[in-house]
């Protein structure tokens, strides 16, 4: 059973997005029994000590880069997790002994903005404070290879600031990922209409977090709200707006984004209940093998989305945090990553990775444009909260010609109508990828709790 860099290798992936890695300040680096998240950032230009073999020297540079190199080799991009909307600290910070009251945002009654939640926020529209920032990004970007960035609190930056960012990194490498997330952790000082929400990265090559679609998949975060895959009514028209990759699409599934480039598709991330604790949670009456189903579906609907996928580390093999939502300085027993749950769970392991094979062989999932899905994809007319769509003439390029794809979120099996012809079956129930039985015409039984897709 693999685990590790082999584990991400056999599993597929194309990215791993590091949590902050950047020195930060919480943690003892000589301590093994500390441990935080790090999003409490102290030096910003060198990587954090307690990850490191030896803090003292400077193994934490040749270590990270070595890191970075390997999983280079193995055909895997890097992102870093950036944190430069806050420090740990502001009246004691670097930045506040470097030129006191410069690098922080405050508010009328001189006291420091925390839209961070943090305590305190720094002032991107100051020319010193966007410099450092720019600076610093493209550092990591020629220094060590970066291959992206993720904005914590993006809409903490002013859009001028995001523009630049966007329009330096792309000069170095114009395949580099950034995207963020488009929303504050408090009240911020910073002018609304400067704020990088969602809506504001239209036209831009940076995408944000799509809490729209993640809210109608799943639910609520951490609460007992279910959403389109624990069955909540009437969410099946979000559903297409995120299939269609949150683009005006027409004039009733449209959302923020001009491209679906824009768009981060997921159901989880490092914050809140991991999805299988959600699930768990929000579905006290349904069996386990109901809850694996619907997580299958949640991620089945993500990866056969437009936009761009994400995925929260370790739900290839249902990760749990023991129903712990903010486990930031919780420690290793909580966050670290169960490897005997991949043996418990291979076949939901199996699935994931066919997921991303499947992904990564149909560019159909993947169109680059929004003319692309307004040209390819059609949505079926399906039965009361469910939800169907067909990939038509070979989309995007795909070696198939058309590509159907049903969701059904029902505890029993839903009967779908098929287009005139033979289909072949590509994914059910359980099962992506070969030995599928086939042909079916006319009409197709879908498992209850699950994703059918079938070509031709």
């Amino acid at each position: 059973m693999k685990t590790g860099l082999d584990h991400l290798i056999e599993l597929g992936i194309t990215h791993v997005h590091l949590l902050p890695v950047f020195d930060f300040a919480t943690v003892n680096e000589y301590s093994h029994d500390d441990y935080n998240w790090g999003y409490d950032p102290y030096f910003y230009n060198v990587p954090e000590g307690s990850y490191a073999s030896n803090p003292s020297d400077d193994s934490r540079i040749r270590e990270f880069k070595k890191m970075i190199k390997v999983l280079h080799e193995n055909k895997i991009g890097v992102i870093m997790d950036v944190v430069y909307n806050h420090s740990f600290a502001a009246i004691d910070s670097p930045f506040n002994i470097l030129f006191p009251g410069y690098y922080y945002r405050f508010d009328s009654s001189g006291y420091y903005s925390n839209g961070s939640g943090t305590g305190n926020e720094l002032d991107t529209e100051k020319a010193m404070v966007r410099k450092f920032i720019v600076d610093s990004l493209i550092y990591w970007t020629k220094e060590y290879h970066i291959d992206g960035f993720r904005f914590d609190l993006m809409a903490l930056y002013d859009q001028e600031t995001m523009k630049i960012i966007e329009k330096e990194l792309l000069k170095i490498n114009p395949s580099l990922l950034l995207y963020g997330e488009p929303w504050t952790g408090g009240q911020t000082t910073l002018d609304p209409s400067k704020k990088m929400v969602k809506g504001r990265q239209k036209g831009t090559r940076i995408a944000v977090f799509n809490d729209h679609f993640r809210n109608a998949i799943k639910g609520d975060n951490d609460g007992m709200g279910r959403g389109f895959v624990s069955l909540a009514p009437f969410q099946g028209e979000f559903i297409k707006k995120g299939v269609a990759g949150s683009i005006e699409y027409d004039d009733r599934i449209k959302d923020f984004a001009l491209e679906p480039s824009e768009t981060v598709n997921y159901v989880s991330s490092h914050d809140n209940l991991t999805l299988w604790d959600k699930l768990r949670k929000s579905n006290p009456g349904m069996s386990e093998e109901d809850c694996i189903r619907m997580d299958l579906l949640a991620q089945g609907i993500v990866f056969t989305s437009q936009g761009i996928p994400f995925l929260h580390g370790g739900e290839e093999m249902l990760r749990t945090k023991y129903g712990h939502h903010n486990s930031y300085n919780a420690g290793i027993e909580i966050n670290q990553l169960k490897w005997e749950r991949k043996s418990k769970y291979k076949y939901v392991f199996d699935y994931y990775k066919g997921l991303i094979r499947l992904r990564k062989e149909h560019p159909a999932f993947r169109m680059t444009d929004s003319r692309q899905i307004k040209k390819h994809l059609f949505f079926f007319k399906t039965h009361v909260d469910t939800v169907g769509f067909i990939l038509k003439d070979h989309a995007n390029q795909d070696p198939w010609k058309d590509i159907i794809v049903f969701y059904n979120p029902h505890t029993k099996e839903i009967e779908f109508l098929l287009p005139e012809g033979e289909w072949y079956i590509a994914a059910r129930d359980l099962m992506i990828g070969a030995g599928i039985p086939g042909p079916v015409t006319e009409s197709v039984l879908v498992p209850p709790i699950s994703m059918m897709i079938l070509y031709r």
